[in-house]
């Protein structure tokens, strides 16, 4: 298992998605390292949300400037894409182009599928990482997208399932299948701790469903002082997962250790 430091917040001494805390990750050799960017204009930026007017934009180029130019080694960068609206033609060659030189040294994720197909069309051999959870999820609370709980508990609006007409795994087993063909080649698929946890109960093996289909689980986002961190990153462990985004990386990779030097 390793873990992935979610918006290059290794010490936490640093903002999120800032360079300064991504030239740390380098610097500390980390597994995996997460950045959030997005279209602003003609450019695509570093931020989670929408840039606000007259907002300091720190360009994505900046931040694959760091990538060219830290030493060889372990680090492993995701580029997590925080679009919606559909990129045009012309972003898709951009931002192919923007990473051509570090292809080999990072990752790009995003939940809306239609923007990495566009990019797996750009480039077949770029490496990609899905997250499902517009189409099927599990949260405690309701989220936006899906939208609607279905007749499984989970948060899902597809026709399947509008009312039980299979048993729950098999229910969880088509729907996998569905989500897995949406993007050609996906090397990883990211699920929410929760969902996870709820799969787990209804005895669901998701990390093995998606491991047959060629895919490494990151599992997101599960942090130090959290309710039960240590308990569900135990089960979450267990549970197959490849990877785990946190916000405390240096915690969970102590505890991980402990786990491992018990069984």
């Amino acid at each position: 298992m390793e873990l992935k430091v979610h918006r290059a917040t290794w010490s936490g001494e640093h903002p999120q998605n800032s360079l300064a805390g991504l030239r740390e990750c380098y610097r500390e050799r980390v597994a995996r390292v997460e950045i959030d960017f997005r279209t602003a204009g003609d450019d695509f930026v570093v931020t989670h949300d929408a840039p606000r007017r007259g907002a300091k934009l720190v360009p994505l180029s900046d931040a694959i400037a760091i990538v060219r130019s830290a030493a060889p080694g372990p680090t492993l960068l995701m580029l997590d894409a925080k679009d919606e609206r559909p990129w045009t033609s012309a972003e898709v060659a951009r931002l192919v182009r923007l990473i051509e030189p570090v292809r080999d040294r990072i990752f790009v994720g995003s939940p809306a599928d239609w923007n990495l197909r566009r990019l797996r069309a750009a480039d077949r051999d770029l490496a990609l990482a899905f997250d499902p959870q517009y189409y099927l999820t599990w949260s405690a609370r309701k989220e936006t997208l899906p939208g609607r709980r279905g007749a499984y508990g989970y948060q899902d609006d597809h026709p399947l399932a509008l009312r039980r007409t299979i048993a729950t795994v098999d229910y969880l087993r088509e729907r996998f299948e569905m989500l897995l063909g949406l993007v050609a080649d996906v090397r990883e698929l990211h699920i929410r701790v929760g969902f996870l946890e709820r799969m787990l109960d209804d005895g669901f093996d998701a990390a093995g469903h998606i491991h047959r289909a060629g895919a490494l689980m990151d599992v997101w986002t599960l942090d130090a002082g959290s309710r039960a961190w240590r308990t569900r990153l135990a089960r979450v462990l267990a549970g197959g997962a490849d990877v785990v985004t946190t916000n405390t990386a240096r915690e969970l990779a102590e505890a991980a250790s402990e786990t491992e030097r018990r069984a």
